[in-house]
């Protein structure tokens, strides 16, 4: 993992680390197969969904509801905010050291896109992929199969079974962390990983000093306040991760820290470009991303909500707001003894 840190650009590391530059221009046939015969078997119902304010919602309850939609307007966020961080991590499949892995588990799949990333990127490998959403594609690497299935209740796969268990961005969707990684830590092989990569839900404006006061600040905090009464907190960090991995029994935990440009502001065009997907991924999933939340759980009106959302998108799109999320990338080892 030391090797992996050292390939990250100075510029994108978070900790301790510089501001990014800002960018000065204003301008701004495949070898594909069927699904796995043996992927979990889905009822009609929760296919179907069911739909709040025009939006649709999983309808797979097992440890709780999820606070996001998933339908297609959705799952165009997932993409476009994995391509912005695929530009951030240089298309880096995994930062965890592991070599020719034979099982690989990813939790919260979403759309599949990394999944299918790994099973390009490790073709002896079977890639099992889990999320609470039938949302993945159909057509996909004979190497990879799906699952409907909550990371939150007891993991029914073999014990020692995984050379990696990955997740992406769960922060959010996760209740007892504890538990989720004494269960990674049960049912990865000895010698075998676990990757974090994971993000803080409360966006940074440069210089800091501009924060507080902004419709971006009063979005994440209001946003926060509304998840913590559904049990789940947008806030983490790499101290929490790490200190949580390390609880399990991870050991040679190690860190990369980075930063998610919201908008083209970046001088480095690779930076800038991710900035520029981040931002419409914002501007178009705003509201999906706050709907439930703040309407549902925290009381807000459609009026006051749409009142709020415009003026965190205004913001957004003044080439003067230079906003970032914090983004981090967490691996441990599990001992072979």
């Amino acid at each position: 993992m030391e090797t992996s840190a050292g390939e990250s650009s100075p510029s994108l590391a978070a900790g301790g680390a510089d501001d990014l530059d800002v960018w000065s221009n204003s301008d701004a046939d495949s070898s594909y197969g069927d699904l796995a015969s043996e992927t979990a078997s889905l009822t009609s119902s929760i296919m179907a969904g069911h739909y709040e304010n025009g939006r649709r919602y999983h309808a797979y309850q097992a440890s709780g509801e999820y606070i996001l939609p998933d339908d297609e307007q959705e799952q165009d966020r997932l993409d476009i905010k994995y391509a912005s961080i695929q530009l951030v991590f240089r298309d880096k499949v995994t930062f965890a050291p592991v070599h020719h892995p034979q099982q690989i588990l990813d939790i919260g799949t979403g759309t599949g896109i990394w999944a299918i990333d790994a099973a390009e990127h490790f073709p002896s490998a079977t890639i099992t992929a889990t999320d609470l959403s039938p949302i993945q594609p159909t057509w996909v690497p004979p190497n990879v199969k799906f699952e409907i299935d909550d990371a939150e209740a007891d993991w029914t796969w073999p014990l020692a079974h995984f050379d990696l268990v990955h997740m992406r961005t769960m922060t959010g969707c996760i209740r007892d962390w504890d538990k989720l990684f004494a269960q990674a830590y049960d049912h990865t092989k000895p010698g075998g990983y676990i990757e974090l990569q994971e993000m803080d839900y409360m966006a940074v404006i440069q210089p800091t000093s501009r924060n507080p006061g902004t419709s971006l600040h009063t979005w994440c905090v209001e946003q926060g306040k509304a998840a913590l009464k559904v049990g789940v907190n947008l806030r983490t960090s790499v101290d929490f991760l790490k200190a949580s991995l390390l609880k399990a029994g991870f050991v040679d935990v190690v860190v990369d820290e980075f930063k998610l440009p919201i908008g083209p502001w970046p001088k480095q065009k690779r930076v800038r470009d991710a900035g520029l997907l981040q931002l419409s991924a914002m501007l178009e999933g705003i509201e999906g991303l706050s709907l439930r939340l703040l309407k549902f759980y925290d009381g807000w009106t459609l009026q006051e909500l749409h009142v709020l959302l415009a003026k965190v998108r205004s913001e957004l799109k003044d080439p003067g707001c230079h906003a970032y999320w914090p983004l981090f990338v967490v691996v441990g080892r599990k001992p072979l003894s």
